[in-house]
């Protein structure tokens, strides 16, 4: 499931940060708190800026082995799901202390891919996330790798940052590494070896230049960086691989300067998503009043229940539906936010109705206009 960006949040960007347990160590064995306490400074002026901040974090299984003191443990996945599992914990304890030093929350978000497949789990994680950004809370986000098998892990934290950035609705992700980004042969053996300012499309080239088969770069990542920038921009969002030596450089990096490989969409988030919309198959219709039919038309307005006339097929939330006017001329379509059965419960209602009909609210709107397109 593809959702970019959301034009409703702050005129600031809404930014991924991905941390890998490399930038979180600094190539030790154990947590660098001090090399975290620069990046939460940088997290913390971004947000001041009207920014809002996403991090995806590494480093759980580090600081479970700090914490149980270095263990000797047998070469199995049960061994990493321990550690991770011991020091997911503490992982998130560190964040939670550096980050109230300026004053700012955080929340834990535990990911598998299963969550990010299922269209319940992946509207309520959304819904998590958005809740959280518009109240200022910073989400912490890591795969759930104490109860992860292979069959139901996202796979790297390159690809979970994408595609938190596609949950959110993100403008930038940026992927913090120890390299300084995409370099146009492998620098360790390349003295020529130049770094990639500027990528507008993932080809098959690129792919092989970043680790695929016959590559001498295929260590460090990098490849699995290159896949996330292709979800990335197949979703419309801008994606930085950068250095993460030195934290303050995201503060540039956000700015439109810094060093590193972007990776630009040809076609911004937005249109991106407006497009996407366009192209969805329709599995219900909704029939809504004259008014309604003109608020959406002349000023781009959320459809609300109380527009609603009558409610054509069974579907899910999160489902695409096609809007029609009183004529049943095609007006427009988009993403309910509530099922055909409740659709109909709360038809012709006020929003205030919502939760005495239903026990419950996915908010006052039945389609909300960052998630529909005028046909």
């Amino acid at each position: 499931m593809l959702l970019a960006k959301s034009a409703s949040h702050t005129s600031g960007k809404r930014i991924v940060i991905k941390l890998g347990t490399s930038t979180l160590t600094t190539g030790s064995p154990h947590l660098n708190r001090a090399q975290m306490l620069e990046i939460v400074r940088a997290a913390a002026k971004l947000q001041a800026q009207g920014h809002q901040i996403l991090v995806v974090s590494s480093g759980a299984m580090a600081a479970g082995r700090e914490l149980l003191g270095d263990p000797r443990l047998p070469a199995q996945l049960s061994s990493k799901q321990l550690l991770a599992s011991v020091g997911q914990g503490r992982l998130i304890e560190v964040w939670e202390s550096l980050f109230a030093i300026y004053g700012l929350h955080i929340g834990q978000i535990l990911l598998t891919r299963a969550d990010l497949e299922s269209r319940e789990r992946y509207l309520n994680a959304r819904d998590t996330l958005t809740a959280m950004l518009e109240h200022g809370i910073v989400p912490v986000i890591n795969e759930n790798d104490a109860l992860s098998t292979q069959e139901i892990r996202v796979g790297d934290n390159d690809t979970l940052a994408a595609m938190t950035g596609i949950l959110a609705g993100a403008d930038l992700i940026i992927l913090l590494t120890d390299q300084k980004g995409l370099y146009s042969a492998d620098p360790r053996h390349d003295p020529a070896a130049k770094l990639i300012a500027q990528v507008t499309a993932v080809d098959e080239n690129l792919i092989k230049l970043a680790g695929g088969a016959g590559s001498l770069q295929g260590t460090g990542g990098m490849a699995t960086k290159v896949q996330a920038a292709k979800l990335a921009l197949e979703a419309g969002i801008e994606l930085i691989i950068a250095s993460g030596r030195d934290p303050s450089l995201l503060l540039e990096l956000v700015a439109g300067g810094g060093e590193g490989t972007r990776f630009v969409p040809p076609t911004a988030g937005a249109q991106a998503r407006k497009l996407w919309l366009a192209a969805l198959s329709p599995v219900g219709t909704l029939q809504v009043d004259a008014g309604a039919a003109a608020a959406l038309r002349e000023h781009g307005s959320s459809l609300l229940p109380s527009g609603i006339l009558l409610v054509y097929g069974s579907f899910a939330r999160g489902s695409a539906v096609r809007i029609v006017d009183p004529a049943g001329h095609a007006l427009a379509q988009g993403l309910t936010r509530y099922s055909a059965e409740d659709l109909r419960r709360i038809q012709g209602r006020r929003s205030d109705e919502i939760v005495p009909r239903l026990g419950y609210s996915r908010g006052a709107a039945a389609i909300h206009r960052d998630d529909l397109v005028l046909l």
